[in-house]
C-alpha cells in the first residue's frame, strides 16, 4: 500500500514559489466559479486527494524520482543557472508528467471511458465519474515510463518575466496546446495531442519563470541559450492565458496585490473556456454493402438496443485570442504526413515508434 494517503496530483514542490513568503505553508488563489480571490488557502489542501494514484507504492516512488530533482533545478534557474542536458530532462520529465496526472486530465480521460459505457443496450458496467477518473490517471500514470520520451523532441526555453507583471500557476498548470492547429487548420486535421505537429507545453515555474517546451520544426523563438527575456506585459498575460482556459476550479498566485488584475483577465477570457472539454459523437450502422459499412450520426435517444454503434470522443481545446509575440511560425516549417485522418506528426514520434502507420512524407505548412 501506499505510504502517503493524501497525494498530491499537482505537488507541492511546484507550487512552493507561488505561496505567500514563498514558505509553502498558505497561497492566494482566484476560483473561478465563484469568480473570488481567497487568500491564504492550506497548501496541504490544494490539488490532493486520497490515493489519487491509487495505493500502489512502486508507482508512488516513481513519481517522487520524477519529482525530486524538481525543486534543485527551479533554485538553479531562478539564479540564473545554465540550462544544461541535465536541466533540460528533469522539466521535459517533469512537464509531461504532470500534463498527464492532474484531476482534469483524469475527468477528460473518464469522459471517454464513460462515453463508451454509455451507448444504449451496453452490458457494460458504468462506474462513477470519480471512479472512472481515478483508473483513467492511474493507467496514464503507468503508461508514463513508454511515453515519457515523446516530448524530448522539443525545444526547451525558459521565460524570464522582466515586467511588473506575475506569472499564475493553477491545478492543471502543465497545458498542451498547438498554434499550428488553431491558426493554419487543414481540411480533415483532427484534434492534436502530444505527437502531433506544432505541440506546446507551458509551465509557470516561478511569478518570474516559465517554462515553454515547441516544436522547432514548426516555430522558432528569440531566446539566447534557452533564455528569452520578456519585457512586454502582453507576452506575460498571453502565457497566463492558458492557465485560465486549461485550469479545473482554481488559479494560484503569490502576491494577495494581483487579485485584480487577475479577475480582470479571468474576466475577459473566461468566455474563450470551452462549454464541454469533450464533445461525443454516436453512429449507428444502417447499412453495409460490397464497399464496406455506412453509419449515421444519431441522438443516443434514438439508438435502440442491439444496434451497432461508434463511438468518436473529440477533446475541445481551448483558443487563446493572442499569443507570445517571441514564438513565431518558422519561414520553412516542416512536418509529417499520411495524408489520413491522422493528421501531422513530427520526425521524432515516427522515428520512436510512437505513431504507427504507412505512407508518411514530409510536408511544408
Amino acid at each position: 500500500m501506499a505510504d502517503n494517503k493524501n497525494q498530491h496530483f499537482v505537488p507541492r514542490v511546484h507550487l512552493r514559489p507561488f505561496t505567500v513568503g514563498r514558505e509553502g505553508l498558505a497561497i492566494n488563489l482566484f476560483n473561478l466559479d465563484r469568480m473570488k480571490a481567497i487568500p491564504n488557502a492550506p497548501v496541504k489542501n490544494q490539488c490532493s486527494g486520497d490515493y489519487f494514484y491509487g495505493q500502489n507504492p512502486l508507482l508512488e516512488n516513481a513519481i517522487n524520482f520524477i519529482e525530486n530533482p524538481y525543486g534543485p533545478v527551479i533554485r538553479h534557474l531562478t539564479d540564473d543557472g545554465a540550462i544544461g542536458s541535465a536541466v533540460e530532462i528533469v522539466l521535459k520529465r517533469f512537464i509531461y508528467l504532470q500534463y498527464l496526472r492532474t484531476e482534469a486530465a483524469s475527468f477528460k480521460a473518464s469522459e471517454m471511458v464513460l462515453a463508451l459505457h454509455d451507448v444504449p443496450g451496453s452490458d457494460l458496467s458504468v462506474p462513477t465519474v470519480r471512479d472512472a477518473a481515478k483508473e483513467a490517471v492511474q493507467a496514464a500514470m503507468l503508461n508514463y515510463k513508454d511515453t515519457m520520451r515523446i516530448v524530448d523532441d522539443l525545444t526547451l526555453c525558459i521565460v524570464r518575466n522582466r515586467t511588473e507583471l506575475s506569472f499564475v500557476t493553477s491545478d492543471d498548470p502543465a497545458v498542451l496546446t498547438n498554434r499550428l492547429h488553431i491558426q493554419r487548420p487543414r481540411n480533415g486535421r483532427q484534434s492534436f495531442g502530444a505527437k502531433t505537429a506544432g505541440a506546446i507545453f507551458i509551465l509557470p515555474l516561478t511569478p518570474k519563470l516559465c517554462a515553454l517546451l515547441y516544436d522547432g520544426a514548426v516555430y522558432n523563438a528569440d531566446h539566447h541559450a534557452h533564455w528569452i527575456d520578456a519585457d512586454r506585459s502582453a507576452d506575460v498575460l498571453a502565457l497566463n492565458v492558458h492557465q485560465i482556459l486549461g485550469c479545473w476550479a482554481n488559479l494560484y498566485f503569490r502576491d494577495w496585490d494581483d487579485r485584480e488584475q487577475i479577475s480582470a483577465q479571468t474576466e475577459a477570457t473566461k468566455p474563450r473556456r470551452p462549454e464541454t472539454r469533450q464533445t461525443v459523437t454516436q453512429a449507428v450502422l444502417e447499412k453495409t454493402s460490397d464497399w464496406g459499412e455506412y453509419y449515421a450520426v444519431r441522438k443516443s435517444t434514438n439508438i435502440r438496443t442491439g444496434e451497432k454503434v461508434l463511438v468518436h470522443v473529440v477533446s475541445n481545446h481551448p483558443v487563446p485570442a493572442t499569443w507570445p509575440s517571441f514564438l513565431r511560425f518558422r519561414p520553412n516549417g516542416r512536418a509529417y504526413s499520411n495524408n489520413t485522418g491522422a493528421g501531422l506528426t513530427r520526425r521524432w514520434c515516427l522515428e520512436q515508434g510512437f505513431v504507427r502507420g504507412e505512407g508518411y512524407h514530409k510536408v511544408s505548412i
